[in-house]
């Protein structure tokens, strides 16, 4: 599968969507069936620091990520202040969610985000999901690099088996619109 993903007034939006190259009547993921996902390009990242979401954060340690040191935090969610949805065979769930930020000691950026979910109910088709989302500095049109999201994968395994559904999400081909204008008086 693959999209154009934008990213305007803090939403993300799909279109172009096509499934084995063959274009797909909707802009909604959801719509195409099987196992996909959404909010992988800044959604996750915009939620897990909002305080509405009201994250729990402790500082775990250090690391190095793609030769980048960074300090590494815990993090937890309660199921009534989490906005991650999964959904699947017609039922929606909202877990709780627990998981580790990678933050770049440098750039004070997010280099790197998983997600566990938790407690998610018995009947629930899924009993575990996963998702981890990572961010580089890309080069853009102009010489200045940006923080994107590069990867993402998510897995979800089927309650009582050991069947499990992997999703791996490559992020490329970036663009940067934008406009310039100046507005002159005269006397």
């Amino acid at each position: 599968m693959t999209a154009d993903v934008a990213y305007e007034n803090g939403r993300e939006s799909y279109k172009n969507i096509k499934v084995g190259n063959k274009s797909v009547n909707t802009e909604n993921m959801a719509d195409i069936g099987g196992s996909s996902s959404s909010g992988e390009f800044a959604s996750i990242l915009e939620d897990l620091f909002s305080p509405l979401t009201a994250a729990s954060f402790r500082k775990s340690g250090q690391d190095s990520l793609r030769g980048r040191s960074a300090y590494t935090y815990k993090y937890e969610v309660k199921r009534e202040n989490s906005h991650w949805r999964i959904n699947t065979a017609a039922q929606l769930y909202f877990p709780a969610y627990r998981g580790t930020v990678w933050i770049d000691r440098e750039t004070s950026r997010v280099l790197r985000i998983e997600m566990e979910s938790r407690n998610v109910p018995v009947l629930f088709p899924f009993d575990k999901t996963e998702t981890a989302t990572d961010y580089d500095f890309v080069k853009l049109s102009s010489p200045q690099q940006y923080l994107m999201p590069v990867a993402a994968e998510i897995l979800s395994c089927e309650a009582g088996s050991s069947h499990c559904l992997r999703n791996r999400i490559e992020f490329r081909n970036y663009r940067k619109f934008g406009a310039e204008s100046d507005i002159t008086f005269s006397n």
